[in-house]
């Protein structure tokens, strides 16, 4: 079934309410912002590791890594499924799922470390490798998507290079 507009807006307001509710619970004094290691932008103070960080981080985590985690691998789950149904294989369906831990897992991993010993022994430089990588994740996404999707790589080819990309025939007998 197609997606609604009022649905579609909905999720929207949900996506911006639940992103301004994390980004403001730190200005709050739940959580703490302070410069990356470089000072170029901000992020979670995790130098600290007290009580307050640690509740933040959990929730933060569970919230914002592990539900969404869980949602992409049921969905996808589901689509493969539907998929391996009809023979068409147009997306594969693990690479969201591993996108999101391989771009936000080294991020977690030192949050967490932070939160039971002192992570300033770790070079700046290399506490910032992290923080890099999980603001990546969109353009990833991105590409994960369009190069990952048949569809849009044979639309992408075609505008790139003027040719159309012959589907091969499928063969949907069983062995």
């Amino acid at each position: 079934s197609k997606l609604q507009w009022s649905t579609a807006i909905s999720m929207m307001v949900f996506a911006w309410l639940f992103a301004a509710f994390w980004s403001v619970m730190p200005l709050l004094g739940w959580g703490e912002y302070d410069y990356e290691p470089l000072r170029t932008c901000c992020t979670l103070d995790y130098s600290k590791g007290d009580r307050n960080y640690i509740t933040f981080l959990f929730a933060l985590s569970i919230f914002n890594f592990m539900i969404p985690g869980f949602i992409i691998l049921t969905a996808y789950q589901s689509i493969h499924h539907k998929f391996k149904k009809s023979g068409h294989y147009k997306f594969n369906t693990g690479l969201p799922l591993k996108t999101l831990v391989i771009c936000w897992g080294p991020y977690c991993l030192l949050c967490f470390y932070a939160a039971v010993e002192n992570v300033m022994f770790i070079s700046p430089k290399y506490r910032m490798i992290p923080a890099v990588i999980a603001k990546t994740v969109p353009t990833v996404d991105a590409f994960v998507y369009a190069l990952g999707n048949e569809n849009y790589r044979g639309g992408i080819w075609q505008f790139l290079t003027g040719q159309k990309i012959e589907k091969a025939a499928v063969d949907n007998k069983t062995k």
